[in-house]
């Protein structure tokens, strides 16, 4: 998409913002899957996960198999991220 810098506008370089896509997918996936072998590591279950945030354990699953797609949509989708990774640092610190 190409906009005028006169009306505060930019160039936009789609090749670009695919690459740091690309890169922020493959650093959540790392998360996640880090992530998932520590919850494993302390015996946090997905059931103690679901009763703190409220998120099904169908859709915990769906993050630690990395089915994004499954997932609700984005604004969703990153507040059960963001919530399943707090309760695995929280019981992190409680340990």
């Amino acid at each position: 998409m190409i906009l005028e810098k006169d009306n505060n506008m930019f160039l936009m370089n789609p090749s670009k913002d695919e690459k740091n896509i690309d890169d922020i997918h493959e650093n959540l996936i790392t998360k996640i899957e880090e992530l998932t072998k520590l919850r494993k590591s302390i015996s946090l279950d997905l059931k103690s996960i679901a009763g703190a945030t409220k998120i099904s354990t169908h859709q915990l699953k769906n993050i630690e198999g990395l089915k994004f797609d499954k997932l609700p949509p984005r604004p969703m989708r990153q507040s059960f991220i963001d919530q399943y990774c707090e309760q695995i640092k929280k019981a992190m610190r409680a340990s």
